[in-house]
Parts: C-alpha cells; structure tokens; sequence
C-alpha cells in the first residue's frame, strides 16, 4: 500500500506543529527506504537465482528446453514477483521522500521490472557466461544519494539529470531533432493519455463505491504501476523543447516552408506540455522578423496565435504559479515578461496585453467581473487569459466567501454559451498544470497545495453546478480542460494525504466524459486486464479480496446503489461483500434497486431490506430480475408500478415487506393507501381528453378522504398544471366538478401541499379570478 504522510497546522503553535510533522515525515521517509532497500536485496537475489537456474538448465537441456524447466519457470516467477514488489517499495519511498521535503533516495530511471525483463527474460543467449546484472544500477542498493541525510529536511527534491540535446551542427540536423523529437514525444503522449483514460473510466465505474480517500489512494497505486510511461513523456517534453529552440532549426525553417510547418505543429504540442514555456519562448523568437528565421512564421500568425499561444497561456500559466509558490502577483510579472515579445510581434498582441492588463486589475480589485468581457472578447486568447485571470484569483482568495464570488463567477461562464465554456475549462486547465507540478516537487508542495485545495473544490463545484457546460464538454478545448483538471486533482490528492472537498464529482466526471464522447473504446480482452489491473490495485489498498474483485469485474452499479438509494461507499462495499450477484450484471443490480425503492428504502434501511430479502431466497437478485418485465410494463404508469413491486414484496418476501413497514410507515397505512390510490387513478387518467373533469369527479367522489383528494393538487402542483386545472375546472366544469375542485384544494391547505402563501400567489396571478370563484373566497 502507498505510503501516506499527512499533517496538519494549528492556527496556535504553528512552529511546534510544523517541526513535529517534518519529523514525522523524515521518519516515514527513512522506513520506506528501509523498506526500499530489503526488496530491491531481495528482488536482487531472487534475479540471480533465476539465471543461475537457467544456466545450469541450459547446460544440460539446452536452450529451448531450458525454457520450459519448472524450476526455471518457477525462480523466473518468483523473480517478476519480486521485481515488481521492489519496484512499488522503490516508488514508496521516492514519495515519501519528495513529501519529507527530501530528494528522492533512488533513480526513477531503471525500475526493477523492466530491467529485470531486459537482462533475463531474453530467448536467446548463454545463460552461463551473463554477468550478474544488477537489478537497480547501483551495487549499494537503496544507498541515498551523496550529500542526502535522512535527519536533514532539504528544500527540494532529487532532480534526474536528463543530458541536454546537443545543439544541431546544421539546419538539416536540427530539422531532423525536430522530426525524432516531435515523434518520440508524440508517441509518449499517447501511452499516458491512454493511461489516464483508463484510469478515468475505472474512477467513473467504481464510483461511489470508493470514498475520496480510496479513490486519491487508487490514483497513487496506478500511476506506480506505470512509472515509465509518465517519465518518459516528461523526458520527452524537454527533448522537444530543446529541439524546436534550437537556433538551427530556425534558419532551417527561413529557407524551407516545411520546416515552418514542422515547427508550428511541433510548438502546438509543447504548448499542452510541461514545457509550455518553451512554446512561447519560441513563439516570440519564430515571428520576430529580425530574428534567424526572418519572415518564415509570417504567414503563419493566424495559426500560431490560436494553436500555440493560447493554449501554452493556460498552462504555462500553471507552472508559473507552482513554480511561485501560489504568489499569482508574481506568476504574472512572469508571464508578462515572457509575453513581452509577443505583444509587438504576434498578431494577437494586442489581445495579450490587454488580457494582463485585465488579469492584473482583477487581482488588484479582487473582483472577477473584468475578465467576463474579457472572456467574450472573441478568439481563443481572450478565453485563455479569462481563464488565467480567474485561476489567479481564486489562488490568491483566503477566504470562503471570496472563493464562493470566484466559484459563482466560473459557474456563470461555464453557463454563457461556447467562449465561456472555453474560458471555464481554461480555469480548470490553470488549476490543474500548477497542481500536477507542485504535487511533484518537495520544494513547500505540501503548503502550497493545502492552499490550493479549497480552489479545486470550489471549480469542481461550480462546473459540475453549471446547466450548460456539459453541452461543450466534445469541443476539445473544453473537454481537454476537464480531463487535465481531473488528472491533476487526482494526483494533488494523492499527493496532499487527503481529501479535497468537492472534487470527488469531477473526478467521475471526466470518466463519465470520456465514457460518454468515445474518449476510450477497449474490447473485450483489454478491459479484462484494466479489470483485473483494478482488482490488484483495490487489493494493495488494502480492500477486501473479494469486495475488490466484486467491484473490479462490475459495471455501473454503484453509481446506481449511490444515487437511487443513497447508499455510502461503506454500505456498498458491504453489499459487494456479502451479496456479489447484485453486481455481476446491470440488470440484477436494478431489481433489487427497484424493488427497494418502490418500498422506500434509503441509506441503511435499504441495506437491511436486502439482508431481508435474502432470508426469503438466497437467490432474491435473479428472482426479481425475473418479474421485473411483467411488473414494469411499459413504464408509463410508475406508481402501479411500485405498487406491484411492493405486492410482489409482500407475497414472496414477508420479512423484507415487514421490514419495510417498520422503516417506512409513510408507505403503509391508512393515509399511505389512499395516496396510493389516488397516485394510479391520477396516472391511469391522464390520458383522457377531459382528464380535468375526471379529477375533479373523483375528487367529489372522495372528498372524505382528505389523504386522497389532496394528492391530486400534489401530483398537479408538481407537473405544473395546477393553476390550469382551476381555470378550466371555472370554465367548463359542472357543479359536481366545482365541489371537488374546492374540496381537493381545501385538504391540500390542512394536508399542508398548499400553504395559505401559496394560494394567495395564485389569487394574485393570471388566473386570480379563477381560483377565487373555485374556492369562494
């Protein structure tokens, strides 16, 4: 399991508080690394255990026989076993480390199961005269890097040192870096956004199952599963920088059109990079007409403005205020410097200086209403600056009720059409870069990122609040928002040790996004290894063995359990437990949902009603799955529908139908029956030409019962046909039907449906005259 080092700061003795929670976590550090160190001894060990076996097989057998030769194939299992549980202990301690405030005790470059693969698994060789590799690089296994003391609380982590690009000694070799460097990159994009999807769609799918903390937790565990794939888009990110600012590449691209091309595209992709800078770096550069390329990028501005500016803005932006601890004033000093030469050479110039100059005015104010125009302006700056301005704000707000004005603010931009869900999404994408890189860094991260928090919480809120946001969520600069702003709130969670308020919706919510707009499609095969990769996962976390598996192989059931019957991960996690039908397939899950529902069974009583339900048949999920068709019907009567799920109850599961009559006396009774009865009548008539006149018939007809006649103004008031009915009931109504009318009315005041305010609104409304006839006042 990951390990977690939390803390927290008083508002009195702030100093001893800090000085205990440092020390903790260096003693975490120093026993992960401990931990570190005897599994990567012991994986060591079991590598060469396993190539002494093959040796000694090969030398007898031959290679090929070798091969197949149980106790080769059993030391070679146990090896992989331990390489990767190395592995694992390897990253455990690198971020308990970088959360110490410490370096990283080991390099992050040679994880023990790639190696392992590399050096024995190979089918060819001799086996008998291999040296003895090392797993880990480093024959003093776990040893700390020079200078590290564990007593020591340093103020930034250990930093892989990457060899820089050798400058290209011709046009043609930078253009040829370019082409290897934009491709690696791309390809390493690929694996990780593929990564992220998946990770994303198993968040949607375990969903309320998992409470915040599991699900900060699951991230963790994940992303040590894949350490290479993250590393090597990061290595890439650099590479690419370095190749498309290499200062040959712009004479290449002055003398070769293509070369220009090649150069926007390739800026386009560090622009969405953790080198943003680089991008705009090189826009300033590439359009200065005095510059190495001349007038190459002329022709080009429209292009570079929309596809490299505006989207290198949102996250260079991030990065600026991770890398000033949070100080938006001196992320933007930052960013105006860097903008500088883009305000005289690009062709949105103007639009970036008067984008800042906006930003700035709001922070100064601490009022967010400047950037709106801002964000309607037109064009993909205005909504990228928008969105910056506003990820500023809300880092500098220290307090609730400023957050809240910022937090009201995104919800009216992500409602305000296109450009706004734009500048929303810039928000998130902000928030989201300086997450991701403060959640990597020792350097204050755990301070930085608990001020932070609340901002995640309050866009979370405000996007998922939001009516019309979800109506953009395929255009690409909306929706790449969200899964960056996802991704990273996952990552700031696991980093931070706890639990961000509010982002937990948004987290699903990309899933469901992607699930929704084809953002991952997996057959059969792979979505049963991303199954059984979640399975592990939940098990290392340690979740029961079999909730894991229940929940890994399920589908959206507790998203259902949650939201139809209020369930809490808890209670779900025990029903997977204890009854792991309800959630081998959809179906089975939502009859019993159904049939609790239609007994009014929420939260805990929904769970006793189903351990109910299993005293009457162990079987009960394919039983109801069973009747559900014949009960359900059509579905367009859904109060007779309830009706025969409660009666079905009632004959095949006395327990569960005593249970519920305990647990929900408003369903049962008197009062309750004729609600019900009036419930059918209502539904079966509503088809009726002079449905009106029937209701009010009935309502004559019954007017002793008070239960039924005043559920008629219930189920009218609700579908918002209640002041119709009275105005026709006045104009074309009979005596009998202007009796039932009043009486059904006057028990919705004693009933309390109506209250005397509301009858006095509708007296004073279009259709006064009406209900002062009807009801003779």
């Amino acid at each position: 399991m990951t390990t977690r080092v939390t803390g927290g700061v008083s508002s009195t003795g702030a100093s001893s508080a800090s000085s205990e929670a440092a020390e903790a976590a260096r003693r975490a550090a120093e026993e992960a690394r401990r931990a570190a160190e005897e599994a990567r001894r012991r994986a060591q060990e079991a590598a060469e255990a396993a190539e002494r076996a093959r040796a000694q097989a090969q030398l007898t057998k031959g290679l090929q026989d070798a091969k197949k030769d149980p106790k080769v194939v059993a030391a070679d299992t146990q090896a992989k076993q331990l390489a990767t549980a190395a592995e694992k202990a390897t990253q455990r301690a690198n971020n308990a480390a970088v959360a110490a405030g410490q370096p990283r005790p080991f390099p992050s470059s040679t994880p023990a199961t790639n190696t392992f693969r590399n050096a024995l698994m190979k089918d060819s060789g001799d086996f008998s005269s291999r040296p003895r590799p090392s797993l880990f690089g480093d024959p003093a296994l776990g040893a700390f890097p020079t200078g590290f003391s564990p007593a020591s609380n340093l103020a930034g982590p250990a930093v892989a040192q990457t060899a820089a690009t050798t400058a290209a000694k011709s046009p043609d070799e930078a253009r040829t870096n370019l082409v290897d460097a934009k491709k690696a990159y791309d390809d390493a994009h690929k694996k990780t956004q593929e990564l992220n999807e998946k990770l994303n769609q198993e968040l949607a799918k375990l969903g309320p199952a998992l409470t915040d903390a599991q699900k900060q937790q699951y991230v963790q565990e994940f992303r040590e599963n894949h350490p290479d794939e993250f590393a090597a888009e990061e290595a890439a990110a650099k590479k690419l920088n370095d190749a498309l600012n290499d200062p040959k590449l712009l004479e290449a691209a002055k003398s070769n059109p293509d070369v220009a091309k090649e150069s926007v595209d390739a800026a386009k992709s560090l622009g969405e990079s953790s080198q943003a800078k680089g991008a705009l770096e090189w826009a300033g550069k590439a359009l200065d007409p005095k510059g190495p390329a001349g007038t190459a990028f002329e022709g080009l501005k429209d292009q570079i403005d929309e596809d490299v500016i505006s989207p290198a803005l949102t996250t260079a932006s991030g990065q600026l205020l991770a890398e000033n601890n949070g100080d938006a004033q001196a992320a933007l000093k930052q960013l105006t410097e860097i903008t500088k030469p883009l305000v005289t050479l690009a062709k949105g110039g103007a639009a970036i200086k008067n984008g800042i100059q906006t930003i700035k005015a709001a922070l100064e104010s601490g009022d967010p209403n400047p950037l709106r125009q801002l964000s309607q302006s037109g064009g993909k700056l205005g909504t990228a600056l928008a969105g910056v301005g506003v990820a500023f704000g809300l880092a500098t707000a220290t307090s609730d009720a400023k957050r809240g004005e910022w937090g009201n603010f995104v919800k009216d931009l992500a409602n305000t059409g296109r450009s706004g869900a734009q500048a929303a999404a810039s928000v998130m994408r902000t928030l989201g870069e300086s997450g991701r890189i403060a959640a990597q860094t020792g350097e204050k991260a755990a301070a930085f990122l608990s001020r932070l928090a609340p901002a995640f919480g309050v866009v979370a809120n405000s996007v998922v609040l939001a009516d019309h946001f979800k109506d953009f969520l395929d255009d690409p600069s909306v929706g790449g928002g969200v899964q960056a702003f996802g991704d990273a709130v996952a990552v700031v969670g696991a980093g931070l040790g706890t639990v961000l308020p509010g982002v937990g919706q948004i987290v699903e919510g990309v899933g469901l996004v992607l699930s929704a707009f084809g953002g991952l499609l997996v057959n059969k095969e792979k979505q049963e290894a991303l199954d059984n990769e979640s399975e592990g996962i939940l098990k290392e976390m340690g979740v029961d063995g079999d909730v894991a598996k229940t929940l890994a192989h399920g589908d959206d059931q507790p998203e259902r359990l949650s939201k139809d019957l209020g369930l809490s991960p808890a209670q779900i996690q025990d029903l997977a437990k204890r009854y792991p039908t309800i959630f081998d397939a959809p179906g089975l899950g939502q009859s019993v949902i159904d049939a609790a529902k239609a007994c009014g069974m929420k939260g805990q009583d929904a769970v006793g009603f189903v351990d109910a339900l299993s005293k009457g048949n162990p079987d009960f999920a394919w039983d109801l799955l069973g009747v559900k068709p014949n009960i359900q019907g059509d579905g367009t009567h859904p109060t007779s529908t309830d009706d025969s799920w409660r009666a079905y109850v009632q004959g095949r599961y006395p327990d569960a139908y005593a249970y519920a009559q305990q647990h929900a006396p408003d369903l049962f009774g008197k009062s309750a029956e004729s609600r019900l009865k009036a419930d059918r009548d209502f539904e079966q008539n509503a088809g009726m030409m002079d449905f009106p006149l029937v209701y009010a018939r009935l309502c004559d007809k019954n007017k002793g019962d008070e239960a039924y006649t005043s559920e008629f103004i219930n189920r009218m008031k609700d579908n918002g046909y209640l002041d119709n009915f009275v105005r026709f009931i006045d104009q074309n109504g009979l005596d009998m039907d202007r009796s039932g009318a009043k009486a059904a009315l006057d028990a919705a005041v004693k009933t309390g449906v109506l209250s005397e305010a509301d009858i006095q609104k509708y007296m004073n409304g279009s259709n006064g005259d009406a209900w002062h006839s009807i009801l003779g006042r």
